[in-house]
């Protein structure tokens, strides 16, 4: 049977996450291990993960559309696998401040020299992102990415294409600009599709000289464990009835 996208429902989001994690690993991404760094085991992960993008559907803010989208593929008896998603995100008003972003993201990681480095490499890439929109977006809205991905063995099928006709779809029909964060090697794929390269950040933290030995050992840990990371905040411009 041919894959189907649609709409995710709340309780697809654990397998929707399982999904990424498949897609994310192989290869591994390790911006990808920034965002969804694990400690005790992956699937305690997956499922800590999963719960918090659960109680950010239920919890809606009135300011931003979070849709989720699923694309799956069904054997013979109809049971369905998970081959791609993405998380599109329509923006109203930002109402989150870079320091509550960083700080949410930043509370994935134990106390300590990790959560030090996390709070850095995050605000860095924030911070690209916020300079790059000031005077361009401000306080308009915007759409962009939680999570795009299709897995290994349904890879070069169209489904990245699928999943990104939709979001710009209803991007354009909305009149927004599009932002998203992009890793080298996905950058051309985005750039197929009316993005530009805005800036681009070769993450590079400064470890803090007043750190306790113990946490100096975990920031120095963390770091190895994931460095290098290089990342291109790219914008799609909106598209109006005039300029089409």
């Amino acid at each position: 049977m041919p894959v189907a996208l649609t709409v995710a429902h709340i309780d697809d989001i654990p397998n929707i996450v399982a999904a990424e994690r498949d897609s994310f690993e192989n290869p591994l991404q390790p911006i990808f291990r920034l965002y969804c760094p694990i400690f005790h085991s992956r699937e305690e992960s997956i499922a800590s993960n999963a719960t918090e993008y659960q109680e950010s559907i239920r919890e809606q803010d009135s300011n931003v559309e979070n849709v989720w989208l699923k694309v799956f593929d069904s054997d013979t008896s109809g049971k369905e696998t998970i081959v791609g998603g993405a998380q599109w995100l329509f923006v109203v008003k930002e109402t989150t401040s870079i320091d509550q972003h960083v700080r949410s993201l930043a509370s994935r990681y134990p106390a300590g020299g990790a959560t030090i480095f996390a709070s850095q490499a995050f605000r860095i890439l924030r911070e690209a992102e916020a300079r790059q929109k000031e005077g361009r977006s401000g306080e308009h809205a915007y759409a962009t990415l939680g999570t795009f991905f299709t897995i290994p063995e349904y890879r070069r099928r169209g489904i990245g294409h699928t999943l990104m006709e939709w979001g710009l779809k209803r991007a354009d029909e909305k009149g927004l600009e599009a932002w998203i964060e992009a890793v080298p090697p996905a950058v051309p794929f985005y750039e197929a599709y009316g993005f530009v390269q805005m800036e681009t950040t070769h993450l590079n933290p400064k470890r803090p000289v007043s750190l306790s030995v113990e946490a100096t050992a975990e920031w120095n840990a963390t770091a190895e464990s994931l460095l290098p990371i290089t990342a291109t905040v790219m914008c799609r411009p909106a598209r109006t009835k005039d300029a089409e």
